[in-house]
């Protein structure tokens, strides 16, 4: 099996196991755990598209990855209001 490959079905399974925990209410999606189950699922399914120029895929999980890094980097609480 060709090495990204398997490193695309490691980052299928992160990616699909933290969205199930979240799911089941069994993490939250704004815990660390979640987030970094999450930014290195779909950085390791974005260097797969990269690598096959899939184009579309690894866009999409460039920005899935990006938003997870804020989430970890952004602490809680630190919202803006339009006051």
């Amino acid at each position: 099996m060709e090495s990204t490959l398997a490193f695309a079905y490691l980052g299928m399974i992160l990616t699909v196991s933290s969205f199930s925990l979240e799911v089941r209410g069994k993490l939250s999606s704004r815990s660390t755990a979640y987030l970094m189950m999450m930014l290195a699922g779909q950085a390791m399914l974005g260097i797969r598209a990269f690598v096959t120029q899939e184009w579309p895929f690894a866009i999409l999980a460039a920005v899935w990855a990006a938003v997870a890094l804020y989430g970890i980097l952004k602490p809680v609480g630190l919202v803006e209001s339009d006051d």
